[in-house]
């Protein structure tokens, strides 16, 4: 059916302008598209340059750590863990020709504040290092002393160390922790305590003959005379 002349020439203009319509939106969304895309982009870069920051690990957070990324060390702070046996060895046997230093503990507070008290001796490797042999088997001179010496000497309490040469009746030298800051490094192997020997626990002690005995000389005449 053919339309009339005056509808056809209405129509015709208008699908023209919807298709004016048409081009005109999609250039907008290409527009917008295209700067949505460089803007991302933009972001992206943007993010990328930013330092990372992880749990206060940043280029500003510490988290705890010194500069450099490590923790500073205390002065003189946990004694060095020592095994009791290797060290009564090396007392024994690797130091036998070295000069004994008798080792006492007092108690820092408590009712016994201010007494000596010796518990044993320590030797070092030509005899160079008597104080830092003291400072680094603090925890077996102290722990030594607690067991030797319950009633004097009791778990909680705190206590400082100190030396003198054998058979002296001089003061007692007070021994500075921090010493062990110093130390070569391994002075542990060049070092060796032996405990007063402690019939009661074994400890120091050695069994021969069917009697408690210790290994070095010293230490057999102070267990017959215990």
């Amino acid at each position: 059916i053919a339309l009339p002349i005056h509808e056809y020439e209405y129509t015709q203009p208008l699908t023209k302008m919807k298709l004016s319509v048409v081009i005109i939106a999609s250039l907008m969304c290409a527009q917008n598209c295209y700067a949505f895309v460089v803007q991302s982009r933009h972001r992206t870069v943007a993010a990328s340059a930013a330092p990372l920051q992880m749990g206060g690990f940043g280029a500003n957070g510490g988290g705890g750590m010194a500069k450099g990324g490590k923790k500073g060390k205390k002065a003189g702070g946990a004694p060095v863990k020592l095994k009791a046996k290797s060290q009564w060895d090396r007392y024994c046997d690797k130091l036998k020709g070295a000069k004994i230093f008798p080792v006492a503990v007092r108690v820092v507070d408590g009712d016994d504040k201010g007494e000596w008290l010796e518990v044993g001796r320590v030797k070092s490797e030509g005899d160079e290092y008597t104080e830092i042999a003291v400072a680094t088997q603090r925890g077996l001179i102290a722990e030594h002393a607690k067991r030797l010496l319950p009633l004097q000497v009791k778990p909680k309490d705190v206590v400082e160390w100190g030396y003198r040469a054998a058979g002296s009746d001089d003061e007692w030298s007070l021994v500075n922790k921090k010493v062990v800051d110093g130390a070569p490094k391994g002075v542990e192997k060049k070092v060796g305590f032996e405990g007063t020997p402690d019939p009661n626990s074994g400890f120091y002690c050695h069994y021969s003959g069917g009697r408690i005995v210790d290994k070095s000389d010293e230490a057999k005449q102070m267990a017959k005379r215990g």
